[in-house]
C-alpha cells in the first residue's frame, strides 16, 4: 500500500471512529480539543476573545466550532461550512426481542434511505447511546457504546429458494426481513434473555437501570484504498463523514485575522433536518447571535453583519457511473478523482446563485484546486441537502459542494482519493481567504 496523504489518514480515522452520529461528535470534540479549541456551554454567557478558537455541542449529535480573527470587528461577517453527522441506517426499536424457532432476533426500523440489500451477508455491529438512571429523574446518565465486533447478522435467502433473485431481485419487507439474528437459544441466550441484559453486560451496569437507547446497526467493514493503483476509497459512511472531516480539519488549519469562521455539524439531514438538532432549527441563529452578543452587538447587528457572509452546504454528490450512463446530466457529470463538486439546481434543492458560485470558482482557480460541476438529469428529481434549509434561516449567500460518490446510501460507498484532498484544501482556503 502507498503512503497516504494526511487528508486520507484523517478521513480514515473519522470513518473508523464515527460509527454513529454520537461517535462522530465525540471524535470531533477530541480533535478540536487537541487543536486548542475551548468548549463552551450553550447555557452560559460567553466571554469570548479575539483570536479565540471555540466549540459548543448543544446536543450529543450536533456541534458548532468557530474561530474569531485577532483583528475582527464582526463587520466583515462570517464564513460558514455545514455538514451532517447522521447516515442512512437500520435502528433498534424498543422492546426488540424476538424469539423464533430457536433463534433470538431484534426488531428494527429504517432510518433515512439506505440501500437495504447492502446490509445483508456482511459483518454488522451496533453503536449509539444508552441512557441509565441518574441521581434524579431529570438527570439521566449517558453512555456511548460501540460493540466493534460482528454482533448481529442479516442473511439472504438462498438462490435455491428464490430462483429469480438475479432477474427480479429480492423484495425486502422491512418488518419481516430486517430482523438481524443475534444467535441461537442455548446456554448463552434463552427466552429469558433481554436486549437490556446484553447491553448491561457491555456497559457493566444493571439491566434494571437502563432507561432507553438510540442504537443503529452499522457495517463493520474498515475503510480501504481500492483500485489497481489504489486511487479510490471504499468505506461505510462516506456520506457525510467526508464533509465533516474536511470542514473540521480545514477550519483547524486555516487562519484569518479579520473574520469569524464557523463549522456547523447537524443531525437528522437524512430525514429532513426538522428537529432541535437539525439544520431546520433556530440553533444556528442562536449560536451566531451569542458570538455577536459577546462583543456587545445586538441580534439586528448580527443579521446585518452576516448578510455579506458566505456559507457552504457540504454534502456528497453523485459521480458518473459508467455502467448506468443514462442517469446523469448530458454535460455536467463529475467523475471520481476529477475534483470536488459544485452542485446546482434551479429549484434550489441544491442552493446557489451566480455570485457565490463565481466566488468559489475564482478561489479554486487562485489556489489551483480541481473542481467539477453537477446538475441533475432533467428527468429526475434527485436529492437535496441542508443548503436551502439553513440559508432560509441565515441571510447569506450559500452554495452546495461535496465529493462525488458511487453507491451512495449503500452500507459501503466508493469515492476518489484525490477528491477528499481537494475538498479539504478548499475548506482551508475558504476559511483563510
Amino acid at each position: 500500500m502507498q503512503t497516504s496523504p494526511k487528508e486520507i489518514e484523517q478521513l480514515f480515522h473519522y470513518l473508523q471512529n464515527g460509527t454513529s452520529a454520537f461517535h462522530v461528535i465525540a471524535h470531533t470534540k477530541n480533535i478540536l480539543t487537541e487543536a486548542g479549541f475551548a468548549e463552551l456551554n450553550l447555557k452560559d454567557s460567553w466571554q469570548l476573545e479575539k483570536g479565540g478558537r471555540y466549540f459548543c455541542s448543544p446536543f450529543d449529535t450536533t456541534l458548532y466550532a468557530f474561530t474569531i480573527g485577532e483583528n475582527c470587528d464582526l463587520s466583515n461577517g462570517i464564513h460558514v461550512g455545514g455538514a451532517h453527522t447522521d447516515f442512512p441506517a437500520i435502528k433498534i426499536k424498543p422492546n426488540p426481542e424476538i424469539y423464533s424457532h430457536g433463534y433470538m432476533q431484534l426488531n428494527t426500523e429504517v432510518y433515512g434511505g439506505p440501500i437495504l440489500n447492502t446490509f445483508f451477508d456482511r459483518p454488522l455491529s451496533l453503536a449509539g447511546k444508552v441512557i441509565t438512571k441518574g441521581p434524579r429523574y431529570d438527570q439521566p446518565v449517558s453512555h456511548l457504546i460501540d460493540l466493534k465486533r460482528p454482533a448481529v447478522y442479516l442473511p439472504n435467502l438462498a438462490i435455491h429458494m428464490n430462483r429469480a433473485i438475479n432477474d427480479n431481485g429480492a423484495p425486502i419487507d422491512n418488518q419481516k426481513h430486517l430482523l438481524p439474528i443475534l444467535g441461537t437459544l442455548n446456554t448463552y441466550l434463552n427466552k429469558d434473555t433481554t436486549f437490556m441484559d446484553l447491553l448491561a453486560q457491555e456497559l457493566h451496569v444493571e439491566a434494571a437501570d437502563i432507561l432507553d437507547y438510540d442504537l443503529c446497526i452499522y457495517n463493520l467493514d474498515q475503510p480501504q484504498l481500492v483500485g489497481f493503483t489504489e486511487e479510490f476509497i471504499s468505506a461505510p459512511r462516506l456520506d457525510d463523514i467526508t464533509s465533516v472531516c474536511a470542514l473540521i480539519h480545514g477550519l483547524i488549519e486555516s487562519h484569518n485575522t479579520e473574520r469569524v469562521n464557523m463549522v456547523c455539524l447537524f443531525d437528522n439531514e437524512e430525514i429532513g433536518s426538522l428537529s432541535k438538532q437539525g439544520a431546520d432549527s433556530s440553533l444556528p441563529s442562536i449560536i451566531i447571535g451569542k458570538i455577536w452578543q459577546a462583543f456587545g452587538k445586538s441580534q439586528i447587528d448580527c443579521m446585518s453583519d452576516i448578510s455579506d457572509g458566505l456559507m457552504l452546504s457540504v454534502d456528497v454528490a453523485h459521480a458518473y457511473h459508467p455502467n448506468y450512463p443514462g442517469t446523469q446530466d448530458i454535460t455536467n457529470y463529475p467523475i471520481m478523482n476529477g475534483g470536488f463538486v459544485l452542485k446546482t439546481a434551479s429549484n434550489q434543492s441544491y442552493t446557489w446563485d451566480c455570485e457565490i458560485l463565481s466566488s468559489l470558482i475564482a478561489l479554486c482557480q487562485q489556489e489551483n484546486i480541481p473542481y467539477q460541476r453537477f446538475v441533475k438529469h432533467s428527468n429526475t428529481k434527485g436529492g437535496g441537502t441542508i443548503g436551502s434549509i439553513i440559508s432560509a434561516h441565515l441571510p447569506m449567500r450559500t452554495a452546495d459542494i461535496g465529493v462525488g460518490l458511487l453507491a451512495m446510501h449503500s452500507s459501503r460507498e466508493v469515492m476518489g482519493k484525490d477528491d477528499q484532498i481537494a475538498l479539504t484544501r478548499f475548506a482551508e482556503a475558504f476559511f483563510t481567504e
